[in-house]
Order: structure tokens, then sequence, then C-alpha cells
């Protein structure tokens, strides 16, 4: 199979950014909806966070995920007396 030149820059792309430790799909999911809740309330991001920042750029499903997850926290947050 012959890559486009658009494939392959993607594929660098995100190999560039892979780190030696890495969280897979589910090890993210455990932790996005403390990560949501922090950057919702612009607070800081702890380094133990930081790995699903990461996983979240890269991880196109957990992405969706997460932004359904945060629509959901902000709509139940905006129904909130």
């Amino acid at each position: 199979m012959k890559l486009s030149n658009d494939q392959l820059k993607s594929l660098s792309a995100v190999l560039d950014k892979t780190r030696e430790f890495e969280l897979n799909c589910n090890e993210c999911l455990d932790l996005v909806s403390e990560f949501a809740e922090l950057e919702l309330a612009k607070q800081s991001i702890p380094t133990a966070l930081q790995a699903v920042a990461h996983h979240l750029d890269l991880c196109q499903e957990c992405r969706e995920e997460y932004d359904t997850l945060l629509k959901a926290i902000q709509e139940f947050g905006d129904l909130a007396p």
C-alpha cells in the first residue's frame, strides 16, 4: 500500500507527538471527566492529567467523547440554580 504525501505528513506529525509514556483510550477516558471539569473551571491542569490532554490531541475517538462530555457538563451547569 502506497501512502500519499498528505498521509505521510499526517503520520509524521502524529509520530512527532508521541512520548515514551502514553495513555491508552481506557486510561484516558477514566480521567477525562476530571480533566474536563478543571478545564471548564479554567484551573491549571496538574501534571498527572497532562497525559489526558496529550492523548486527546492524538486520538480522534477520545476527543469526540471528550467534546460530548464538555457539552453535557456545560448544559448541566446552565440548568443549575
